[in-house]
């Protein structure tokens, strides 16, 4: 089947799908992407060539090392090399010369996108009507190097110097499609890749309770999991204020109305006891204590009517002091290429690793100018 050049390029406008997983939480989402023009100055020509900011109609025929064609955007050479498709609109591609992933094209020329960076260099200087013979793309410049077991991604966090650092620990292939995958990618064999996250090292601290610091610390990490451990200090175990750490924010129970009642080798027992007519705000409602009894605490509140109902906290809580989280997922390769491109687009703009069918290979083009237009000279 015949591989879309054209298709492959449109990477600036991918919409990506959620595997921002375990990323989301651990990193806030932020662009570091700072591909400057001034990089590629020695690239520019005159105001006749082909410049960075310029929309360019390109004709192309690309190739492997052996000579063989694997994509063109002339309907003749496809069907000369057996790779026609009757459904796909040959013509000249419509590429944008940018070096910066997350730029859109220019106002009026929307239809303009992006091509592979190897791509992009070798048009650079071309005039109108000129043919070329593209020096060799190797795999980084093109659609990347295919992961092995032992690579790694880090990713810094600009605001603390943080790292969180993705390791691909196996590939299996022609494995089958994980049941939370079938329905958007159906029921295929795949290749499967398990990545692990490292957010910590042995001794560091989690940030589980916002009450105390650094009274949770990470104590075990293998291939798959981690493990960390509560211990609450001695001066801090009465009236003080519970703030846990939730996937919804922060949550902080009744100022100076708690307790650790009962402490062992795997749990810490905390009770509350706060006053009649005190308050607690949870998720923008406010609960008025009742009454309290040894296992209850009862509130009242006003309802989304406006009228006065009734809740029930459990006046215990239980830490468990030794727990463990997992590090690991696996995915299929249809979310690791969307997966790859979004970390490389948002967040590792040097990134070489790709799932794309062609990655790993040293790729070879030649292509026709047939239109440019000068978008670098129009003013933003």
């Amino acid at each position: 089947m015949m591989i879309s050049f054209d298709s492959v390029m449109k990477t600036e406008k991918l919409a990506v799908i959620g595997l921002v997983i375990i990323i989301a939480g651990v990193l806030s989402a932020y662009l570091i992407l700072t591909y400057g023009d001034e990089i590629f100055d020695n690239l520019t020509g005159s105001t006749e060539t082909i410049e960075i900011g310029d929309c360019v109609d390109v004709h192309y025929t690309g190739s492997f090392e052996n000579g063989t064609v694997f994509d063109t955007s002339y309907s003749d050479v496809a069907n000369d090399s057996g790779i026609y498709d009757p459904t796909w609109p040959y013509g000249p591609i419509k590429t944008f010369i940018s070096f910066n992933l997350t730029e859109l094209s220019p106002e009026g020329y929307d239809t303009y996108y992006q091509g592979i960076e190897g791509f992009m260099e070798g048009l650079i200087g071309l005039k109108e009507g000129e043919t070329k013979t593209l020096d060799p793309i190797p795999p980084e410049k093109a659609y990347g190097v295919y992961p092995k077991i032992g690579d790694e991604i880090v990713i810094v966090d600009p605001t603390t110097g943080d790292e969180l650092t993705i390791v691909f620990t196996d590939i299996q292939e022609n494995a089958s499609m994980p049941i939370q995958y079938i329905g958007e990618y159906g029921n295929a064999t795949t290749t499967l890749f398990c990545l692990r996250y490292d957010y910590y090292s042995v001794g560091d601290p989690y940030d589980l309770y916002y009450t105390w610091e650094n009274a949770t610390v990470v104590t075990k990490i293998n291939e798959t999991m981690f493990w960390y451990y509560t211990t609450i200090p001695e001066d801090e175990r009465e009236n003080f204020t519970l703030v846990e750490n939730t996937l919804d924010g922060p949550i902080s129970y009744w100022e100076n109305a708690s307790s650790v009642t009962s402490m062992n080798n795997t749990t810490i027992i905390i009770t509350h006891t706060p006053e009649i007519d005190s308050t607690l705000s949870f998720f923008e409602t406010i609960f008025t204590v009742v009454s309290l009894n040894d296992t209850e605490i009862n509130v009242s509140y006003e309802d989304a009517t406006g009228n006065l109902s009734f809740y029930t906290f459990d006046r215990t809580v239980t830490i468990e002091r030794n727990v463990s989280q997992v590090i690991a997922e696996t995915h299929p390769e249809e979310v690791m290429d969307e997966f790859l491109q979004y970390i490389k687009m948002v967040f590792v703009p040097d990134l070489t690793l790709s799932v794309n069918e062609l990655a790993g290979e040293t790729l070879y083009f030649e292509v026709e100018i047939v239109n440019i237009y000068k978008t670098s000279q129009q003013e933003s």
